[in-house]
């Protein structure tokens, strides 16, 4: 069987509302590859997305299906996009068309005709709402600051990769797994594509707030040991700006006649919260790095096939 020139893997939850726009806007494509598939994949949507998918993909070979028995989360999804789909390229976006396909096939070209693995969108211009790309603006700096191998500014799963990418990908053992993170990580050359991205085509956004700020913990602790290192030179700090402190309480007490009053109550009590308040910080930090350690050690699956459509034969789950 001949291999696709381009897959384009489309992980969906919940998006009954604009897949039929999604399915116009690709079948309008203007020059887009004669032989090519696009791998959708059902992250336990319950809307009748997956229905529609099935009936779009019984009168089109190249619309291909793999519906997964929950929602495992959309990096996963991706990744079971990416297991599934064999073409010589792969894509990725998302179907709420906030990634435009036509934008996604300029990135397939200029892959093809620069000497690059990847092809990745950054976005000059977000369409999101105000909050949320206050926050989006946030975790890339911080991730940016932390990570020994930070991402672009701005950049996310949109992206053309070449099959040698997508191997070495699917190659690295996480389960918990930030994929922009670990495609910048690869080290391979890339190169970044400025877009505009707009609002959502229809309906109702399904990353929720909760998601976000999951997927921004897995990227943190997995990208970086510095925010235990954080805690290791504020405890080291600390400690010795007590035995100073100390120090110099007992000279003044042996030296001179000058005692030292007691700040008082309030003082006390405040600064025993503020020290508390950052030990519990800390000690929430080492928790988010022991319970991605329990969950790695555990080796389950990052995703489970129910079923798929139009495959000629099963792909291999991570």
């Amino acid at each position: 069987m001949t291999r696709p020139e381009l897959s384009i893997a489309i992980p969906f939850y919940n998006e009954a509302t604009v897949l039929p726009l999604l399915r116009q806007r690709l079948e309008r494509l203007a020059d887009r590859p004669s032989n090519w598939e696009i791998v959708f994949v059902s992250d336990g949507s319950s809307d009748g997305s997956v229905e529609f998918i099935e009936e779009w993909a019984r009168t089109d070979s190249s619309v291909k299906l793999v519906v997964l028995t929950r929602n495992f989360g959309q990096q996963a999804a991706v990744t079971a996009g990416l297991s599934f789909a064999s073409g010589d390229y792969v894509g990725v976006m998302d179907a709420d068309l906030q990634d435009e396909p036509e934008v996604l096939l300029e990135m397939f070209r200029l892959l093809r005709s620069e000497p690059v693995d990847i092809v990745y969108a950054v976005r000059a211009r977000r369409g999101d709402p105000k909050i949320g790309r206050l926050l989006a603006y946030i975790f890339y700096r911080v991730f940016a600051f932390l990570a020994e191998n930070p991402v672009d500014l701005d950049s996310g799963e949109f992206c053309v990769m070449s099959r040698r990418a997508v191997q070495l990908l699917l190659g690295l053992p996480e389960n918990l797994r930030f994929v922009r993170g670990l495609r910048a990580w690869l080290g391979l050359r890339s190169k970044a594509f400025s877009i505009s991205r707009p609002s959502r085509a229809a309906g109702a956004p399904q990353y929720s707030m909760r998601k976000r700020v999951a997927l921004a913990m897995i990227a943190l602790t997995s990208f970086s040991t510095k925010p235990l290192r954080a805690g290791l030179i504020g405890g080291a700090v600390l400690s010795l700006f007590a035995v100073l402190a100390a120090a110099m309480y007992a000279l003044l007490a042996l030296c001179t006649n000058i005692r030292i009053e007691a700040p008082g109550l309030t003082i006390l009590v405040l600064f025993l919260l503020f020290w508390n308040g950052l030990a519990f910080v800390y000690l929430g930090i080492l928790g988010e790095y022991l319970g991605h350690i329990l969950l790695e050690v555990k080796a389950r699956p990052s995703f489970i096939i129910e079923r798929q459509v139009n495959f000629q034969s099963n792909a291999p789950a991570r």
